[in-house]
């Protein structure tokens, strides 16, 4: 939750709304493909959509019962969901996030997790850490390298190295 002096980016009425509807269209379309594949009973028992659908029908009468409340709760929820400076805060960590889940498919996750905790150490670093840079290139590289040597060597689970990590492999002139 934000604080009070926090400006509120926005209410929790409309953070409520905006779910309900979500996951009632999330149950619409659970049981728009269910009716696609059968809801009924046949002589071996239920269609393959049959508990989807009903799944799906609950799913939607809840969300429709959670927009009915939000619509009706006054008080509570003019209140403000997150704040501006709180969502920033959130985005400082999600953009990082998925810039690395973007990245291990082209560097690998082993790179990819050098450069991220990297960044993070040296975004931190700015803030109230004293870490240098052998330090955090020691800890970075040591991560990846621990994870290497965990997963690859010792249970023969490699993990993806990449695009990158192909590249390097047919240079290396070595079969995959």
């Amino acid at each position: 939750m934000s604080n009070t002096t926090d400006t509120p980016l926005v209410t929790t009425r409309r953070v409520e709304i905006g779910l309900a509807l979500f996951t009632a269209a999330l149950g619409s379309i659970v049981m728009y493909g269910a009716i696609d594949i059968g809801i009924g009973w046949g002589d071996a028992g239920p269609q393959a959509g049959y508990f989807p659908f009903y799944i799906g029908l609950l799913m939607t009468a809840a969300s429709l019962g959670n927009l009915i409340l939000a619509l009706l709760r006054s008080p509570a929820m003019s209140a403000g969901f997150v704040g501006r400076q709180a969502f920033r805060q959130v985005l400082a960590v999600f953009v990082p996030i998925t810039l690395y889940v973007i990245a291990m498919p082209f560097a690998g996750i082993y790179l990819a997790s050098a450069v991220f905790i990297a960044w993070f150490m040296w975004r931190d670093r700015q803030h109230n850490k004293p870490y240098g840079i052998a330090l955090i290139a020691t800890i970075a590289c040591g991560a990846a390298l621990a994870s290497y040597l965990i997963f690859a060597l010792w249970f023969k689970v490699p993990l993806d190295s990449g695009l990158l990590g192909d590249l390097l492999t047919l240079a290396g002139g070595k079969p995959q």
